[in-house]
């Protein structure tokens, strides 16, 4: 199956397809790029972005981010909110999740006149489920409303380690600016 395959696939929430990307560990280089595409098509059909700096700044974010995610939803998926038969692993999560992401690739429409105003929803939407089906999928889930559990518990604990995260930054950052150089010798010399 060719890549422009899976693409179309992945868009389409083929299930069969996201079974088959969870158990295949070569496809994580091409989730990756999935992650890439997307990220790129969106820099340059929503904020018109034409900067090499600004498209590569954007797409180590999304590249950040979905590791970031699929971790998070790894933990909460296998250790918080697991089913009986939930057995997998961060880079299970991986390959089906930079899948999701394109639905993204749909942007590209968004300029045909009188659908073009329709896109933005749809990509939401499509993204969500096919997120739904990604989680669902690799932790092998039988209920889908367990999948749409596990995201919105993993996002609440995200945010929660983000904001923690902020605040320590910022304490640390706030005693080393408070810190007053000495302007005489400690020690008498």
């Amino acid at each position: 199956m060719s890549y422009a395959e899976r693409l179309y696939k992945a868009i389409t929430l083929n299930v069969e397809f996201y079974e088959s990307v969870e158990a295949d560990k070569s496809l994580t280089r091409q989730a990756m790029m999935t992650v890439a595409l997307v990220s790129i098509v969106q820099g340059f059909v929503v904020a018109g972005i034409a900067a090499p700096i600004a498209l590569v700044q954007g797409v180590l974010g999304s590249i950040i981010r979905w590791f970031i995610w699929a971790f998070f939803i790894a933990f909460v998926g296998t250790r918080i909110l697991p089913e009986p038969e939930t057995e997998s692993d961060t880079g299970e999560l991986l390959r089906t999740l930079g899948f999701a992401y394109a639905p993204g690739l749909l942007i590209v429409f968004k300029f045909l006149p009188i659908i073009g105003i329709f896109i933005d929803p749809l990509v939401v939407i499509l993204q969500l489920a096919a997120m739904t089906v990604a989680v669902r999928q690799a932790l092998d889930f039988t209920s889908t409303v367990r999948a749409v559990g596990v995201c919105i518990v993993a996002f609440i604990v995200m945010l929660i380690a983000l904001t923690l995260f902020i605040l320590f930054t910022s304490f640390f950052v706030g005693v080393a600016e408070s810190a007053i150089a000495p302007t005489a010798p400690l020690m008498g010399v």
